[in-house]
């Protein structure tokens, strides 16, 4: 991947910024996209869809806010304890999934796998060769086993592995379908129906 299609922190700060001023609906993606996922994992089809609330005592713009602190602050503490030398204890794999096209189900494109840390987990996403999207980026998605919700865990940025912190409740609740999409510079935060590839972690 060339330099042009690496996003800097400060870029992804500001994208969560704007995202929070725009006070986005999260429980409605494109439309179809509900449709592609229950066809492409053989689920049912999803009941109606209900807004995801914030925390108790936030608002949705303090709740988006913290989650563009919490994901800066993620990503500065991998780059310093990269230079510092500092490994983080990560366990081992407890579920995993193969990722493939929603068209070609039989056609490995990459793989992940879920790794216990000391709190959480950490989601490894490998996809050999690399991956970018020269029109916008790459995001990296867990969507809820009922197909009525999905979240966005990180913008896939390596060349070939990306890691991502992911908290307890996210998979207790059955955020358990991994999905990289394709997606434009368009500060819209709802996820574009453009599946790259997708793939369900299990045990």
């Amino acid at each position: 991947m060339t330099d042009s299609n690496e996003l800097p922190l400060d870029a992804v700060a500001d994208r969560f910024r704007r995202a929070a001023r725009s006070e986005p609906d999260w429980s409605s993606p494109s439309p179809g996209t509900w449709d592609a996922i229950a066809a492409a994992t053989g689920l049912p089809g999803p009941a109606p869809a209900t807004p995801e609330p914030a925390p108790a005592g936030m608002s949705r713009r303090q709740w988006l806010f913290g989650l563009g602190g919490l994901a800066v602050g993620g990503a500065a503490g991998l780059a310093v304890g990269w230079l510092t030398g500092g490994r983080d204890e990560v366990g081992d794999a407890v579920r995993r999934a193969v990722l493939t096209p929603l068209d070609q189900p039989s056609q490995q494109l990459g793989r992940a796998e879920l790794l216990r840390r000391s709190v959480g987990y950490s989601l490894a996403v490998e996809v050999p060769g690399g991956l970018s999207n020269p029109d916008g980026y790459v995001e990296v998605w867990l969507i809820n086993t009922d197909l009525t919700r999905m979240i966005s865990v990180g913008v896939f940025a390596a060349d070939e592995v990306g890691r991502f912190t992911v908290d307890d409740a996210l998979i207790d609740s059955g955020y358990l379908i991994v999905d990289l999409s394709n997606e434009p510079f368009d500060d819209e935060p709802r996820h574009s129906g453009d599946t790259i590839m997708r793939g369900e972690l299990r045990a």
